[in-house]
C-alpha cells in the first residue's frame, strides 16, 4: 500500500473499530474483550462502518484531489454534501455530527465567509479539525517541502495549518493540536524513524523530540501561542510514555484525544496493538481511533506483519469510495518521474 492509502485507510479502520463503542465507558469496553472489527453498538451499524471523522477526512481529500489550490469555500461545501445531501458516507446516510462542525458549515452555507466560521472559544475546543485533517500532510510537502516545518516557508506551513482548522474551529488550543499532529505525520513521511531501524521505541523518541523542536521554534517567534501550548506540555515530558491508562483521557477535547493517540502509539508495536488500546479507552473511540490510526498507518506502511490488518481492511464499508479518492489523491500529489 502506499502511504496515501496507508493514511487514509488508517483512520478509516481506526474510525470503524471505535464506532461500535463510542461513548461507552473504559470498563464498559474492557468487559467486551474487543479483539477485532466489530458490529452494532453505539450506532448499531454493521462491522466496518466509519464515522463523521472518515467522512470529514474524505470530503477534504476529495477536494484537496479536485482543485489546484487549498479552496477553503470548496472544502466547506463538500463538508455541507455530507452533512446535509449524504454524500461521503459508508452507506448513504450522514450520521454523527459534532456541534462545533454542524455550526460552521451552516454559518458557511448560510454566506459567512469560510475562515470566519470556526468557534473560537475556549469550550469549542472538540476535536472536529484534528479528525479530519490529515490528508492536508500531502499538500503542506508539495508546497513547502519535507522539511516545511523548519524551513525559511514555516509561516506560511503553519499558517495553512491553522487556516484549515479554522474552517470549524479557530481556538488557539485546537490549531495547535493540529500543528502536532500535521508534524508527527510529515516527519514520518520524510523517514525520521529509519536512524534507529528495528529499535521502535527510539525512532518514537526522535519522532516525538522532532515535533517538540519545530513547535518551541514557532512558539518563539509567536509567544501569543504559549498559554494554549501549556495544555499540551505532558505530551512532550520524557515521562509521558510511561503514564498509566489510568491517567489518559479519552474525551472529545482536543487535548485529550491527541494525547490519548500518542499514548497508544508510543506504547504498541504494531498498528493492531495501536488501535485496540485506543478502543479500549474508552469515550470518544472513534476520533482518538482515527487520529492514533492516521499515525500507525503511516509509521507501520513498510512492515506487513505490523501494518493495518487485511481482515480489517477487508470490512470497510465503501471502501469503493475510499479507494477513489485515495487514487484522486496519488495522482495529485505523487511526484513526477
Amino acid at each position: 500500500m502506499s502511504e496515501f492509502e496507508n493514511l487514509i485507510f488508517g483512520v478509516a479502520v481506526g474510525d470503524a473499530l471505535g464506532c461500535p463503542v463510542q461513548f461507552f465507558k473504559r470498563e464498559q469496553v474492557k468487559s467486551f474483550n474487543i479483539t477485532g472489527m466489530v458490529g452494532h453498538g453505539t450506532y448499531d451499524m454493521e462491522a466496518g462502518t466509519w464515522t463523521d471523522d472518515t467522512s470529514m477526512t474524505l470530503a477534504f481529500a476529495d477536494s484537496l484531489a479536485h482543485c489546484q489550490k487549498i479552496d477553503y469555500d470548496d472544502i466547506m461545501n463538500r463538508f455541507y454534501a455530507w452533512m446535509c445531501k449524504n454524500e461521503y458516507t459508508p452507506g448513504g446516510k450522514a450520521f454523527d455530527f459534532g456541534r462545533t462542525c454542524v455550526s460552521a458549515v451552516m454559518k458557511h452555507s448560510k454566506g459567512r465567509p469560510a475562515l470566519e466560521c470556526g468557534g473560537k472559544k475556549e469550550q469549542e475546543n472538540g476535536n472536529g479539525s484534528l479528525m479530519r485533517i490529515a490528508p492536508l500532510v500531502f499538500y503542506i510537502r508539495e508546497q513547502f517541502g519535507d522539511q516545511a516545518f523548519s524551513s525559511e516557508n514555516a509561516e506560511l506551513a503553519f499558517e495553512t495549518v491553522h487556516n484549515v482548522s479554522r474552517l470549524t474551529h479557530a481556538h488557539p488550543i485546537a490549531l495547535l493540536g493540529c500543528d502536532i499532529y500535521m508534524i508527527l505525520l510529515s516527519e514520518i513521511i520524510s523517514g525520521k524513524k529509519s536512524c534507529h531501524e528495528g529499535d521502535l521505541a527510539r525512532s518514537k523518541e526522535t519522532l516525538i523530540a522532532g515535533v517538540f523542536s519545530k513547535m518551541k521554534a514557532f512558539l518563539e517567534n509567536h509567544p501569543e501561542f504559549s498559554s494554549a501550548f501549556s495544555k499540551y506540555e505532558r505530551i512532550f515530558s520524557p515521562d509521558f510514555i510511561h503514564l498509566s491508562e489510568d491517567v489518559i483521557h479519552s474525551t472529545g477535547y482536543v487535548v485529550d484525544t491527541l494525547e490519548a493517540a500518542l499514548w497508544c502509539f508510543l506504547n504498541s508495536d504494531s498498528y493492531r496493538e495501536c488501535l485496540l488500546k485506543a478502543v479500549n479507552l474508552g469515550g470518544d473511540t472513534d476520533t482518538i481511533g482515527a487520529v492514533a490510526g492516521g499515525i500507525a498507518g503511516l509509521f507501520y506502511k513498510d512492515d506487513e506483519k505490523s501494518a493495518i490488518p487485511r481482515e480489517w481492511l477487508a470490512v470497510i464499508q465503501n471502501k469503493e469510495l475510499i479507494e477513489r479518492i485515495v487514487q484522486g489523491l496519488s495522482e495529485r500529489f505523487s511526484p513526477a518521474d
